[in-house]
């Protein structure tokens, strides 16, 4: 009965919140902003939660019931196509047409979602396992702790989507999505790096955080600084390649509407010889 009351607690405090902020990026990156009106939360919530639920309950049995390694990675595998079900499901019944391309946005966005939630548990965790002195497995198996070690990340996380959700469009105008999306060469090389710094940041903090390779080995400020680098590095890296992408995406516009207005006027000098 203890071991499912902390699971509950886990689930409400840690789970929950965290998958929320998942759906809501993604939703944010897909400017479905309809979904996120706060003046309409009543009748969205639900969409919100459609995912949500299920998600962090499966996640939650994975990590306090589930014992075995192999079968635990491959309910962690299952559970994410789930979640990418899910979100499809969403953002079908809250579009006006639904295409076969919006499954490569969806798939990128709730990807790249994944990261910045990494990023941003990558930088903070760490330094509440120093400050409270806790090993990341007893922190996982413990909701209280779990809470408390998840507080400054969920802080960012809050700090960030309220921030997107009150600027609304004005702040999400890149229309870098619609772009990767049309592009296969871009897709498929922004899909992959988005993945392998996934998966690298999951292995990387089981054996940094879980199997304790470095410890007695590097002092905990450098621990710390390593599990830091672990997923803010390859973030940084796409941020700088997404940025290089829109730089080029806007030089070669300007490029293409400087060609048409010097066709147009040679076509107006035409008409006036005439």
């Amino acid at each position: 009965m203890q071991g499912f009351t902390n699971m509950l607690f886990n689930l409400v405090l840690v789970t929950i919140p965290e998958q929320f902020f998942l759906v809501v990026m993604t939703l944010i990156f897909l400017k479905k902003f309809g979904i996120l009106d706060v003046l309409m939360w009543k009748q969205n919530i639900k969409w919100i939660l459609i995912p949500v639920i299920p998600i962090s309950i499966i996640e939650d049995i994975n990590t306090f019931i589930i014992t075995n390694e192999l079968f635990s990675s491959i309910l962690t595998v299952l559970n994410l196509i789930f979640f990418y079900i899910l979100i499809v499901y969403v953002i079908k019944n809250n579009s006006n047409e639904f295409q076969m391309k919006d499954h490569r946005k969806i798939f990128l966005s709730l990807a790249t979602s994944f990261l910045i939630l990494g990023v941003l548990e990558s930088v903070t965790v760490p330094l509440m396992l120093l400050l409270l002195n806790k090993s990341l497995i007893f922190i996982n198996s413990n909701a209280t702790w779990n809470f408390i070690a998840s507080i400054p990340s969920r802080i960012f996380e809050s700090l960030i989507l309220s921030f997107l959700i009150i600027k609304n469009n004005n702040v999400v105008k890149i229309r870098m999505f619609d772009v990767i999306s049309k592009n296969n060469l871009l897709l498929v090389s922004t899909t992959t790096f988005v993945i392998l710094s996934n998966i690298f940041a999951v292995y990387a903090i089981k054996l940094v955080g879980v199997n304790r390779i470095l410890e007695n080995k590097v002092s905990m400020f450098g621990q710390i600084v390593i599990s830091m680098g672990i997923l803010v590095v390859p973030a940084l890296i796409l941020f700088w390649v997404l940025l290089l992408i829109n730089y080029i995406l806007v030089k070669e516009k300007q490029i293409q509407q400087t060609y048409e207005n010097l066709i147009r006027k040679d076509d107006v000098m035409l008409d006036v010889e005439d």
